[in-house]
């Protein structure tokens, strides 16, 4: 019995990490998607990409949001 509740509460709580809404965050970790200067259509489209291009075009554009079209079309 004692092994049924704790599998029962090691399923409980892996689905919970599991079912947490996505973050609106680059990356899971970065600015919020409305601190980023790109804004939200640059975050649907590539906020969940964590490759090192999309990273590299991300840092830039903090320091320069003129890029933003350009690098995140």
């Amino acid at each position: 019995m004692k092994r049924f509740i704790f599998a029962a509460l090691i399923a409980a709580f892996a689905s919970g990490v599991q079912a947490e809404p996505e973050s609106h965050k680059w990356f899971g970790e970065g600015l919020d998607w409305y601190q980023h200067p790109c804004g939200w259509d640059a975050f649907v489209k590539y906020g969940g990409q964590d490759t090192p291009q999309v990273r590299h075009n991300y840092y830039l554009t903090i320091q320069q949001p003129e890029l933003c079209s350009k690098l995140f079309p």
